[in-house]
């Protein structure tokens, strides 16, 4: 087992929860690398002859969401359409303890609580409609270090590509401070759309610039300070 703190700074492997999680609070965005139990999952199956239709079943089961952030919404919505991946025991799917060629599974230790380690099944995908992507049935979100890694699993499963963490941490820091800053502006109770609204606005201190032009050039504490003065009482 690799130890605490060789990979990105921070991260064992296999993974624990504590660094691979964030609470999973109603506030927080949708986003890729989400947990969600009772969702309608659709399979085809074999039909008795290959001109015939498959046969569609619909399981309700746990699943992780697969799209990236930014084609996940539209105006601060969750467009319609999203993809989804089955999630399953790791050890019951004969997955080693130290993961090793496990290309197509990305991990999810201790998911449920209850001490097993379970797998995102990269290998199959579904898309459903994001009205199923019930804040209320999220089980998990990853933290900065669990999205990186999740996303460093999906480039193995697709192209067998090694990325290492440092990078997709680096690559991924503009959408991970867009959420965060979201998921503080849901908890004033205002509506999610007008958070959108509120980043692409300009402001005179960044030169006529918007505030997401400013996020995407590393700005993230001067954006965070004008949301704070933004979400002050009284405005």
């Amino acid at each position: 087992m690799v130890t605490a703190g060789t990979l990105g700074g921070g991260l064992s492997w296999p993974p624990v929860p504590d660094e691979y999680y964030l609470p999973a609070g109603p506030a927080r965005p949708v986003m890729q690398g989400d947990v969600f139990d009772d969702v309608p999952f659709i399979k085809g199956r074999r039909a008795s002859k290959s001109t015939d239709g498959p046969n569609i079943a619909v399981d309700r089961r746990l699943v992780v969401v697969l799209g990236y952030p930014c084609d996940m919404y539209t105006a601060g919505k969750l467009v319609t359409v999203q993809t989804v991946a089955p999630v399953i025991d790791a050890e019951k799917a004969g997955i080693p303890v130290d993961w090793d060629g496990a290309f197509t599974m990305a991990p999810l230790p201790d998911l449920l609580g209850d001490g097993r380690m379970y797998a995102a099944d990269l290998r199959v995908a579904a898309n459903i409609d994001a009205f199923y992507l019930d804040v209320a049935h999220r089980k998990r979100c990853l933290s900065e270090l669990g999205w990186a890694a999740f996303r460093q699993r999906l480039g193995l499963a697709s192209t067998r590509l090694l990325n290492h963490l440092t990078d997709l941490v680096a690559v991924g820091t503009e959408v991970w401070h867009e959420m965060a800053m979201w998921q503080r502006w849901n908890e004033t109770g205002r509506t999610a759309e007008a958070f959108q609204t509120w980043l692409d606005g300009r402001e005179a201190n960044l030169g006529g610039f918007s505030r997401r032009s400013a996020l995407s050039r590393g700005m993230h504490d001067v954006v965070r300070a004008s949301l704070e003065t933004e979400l002050q009482p009284g405005r």
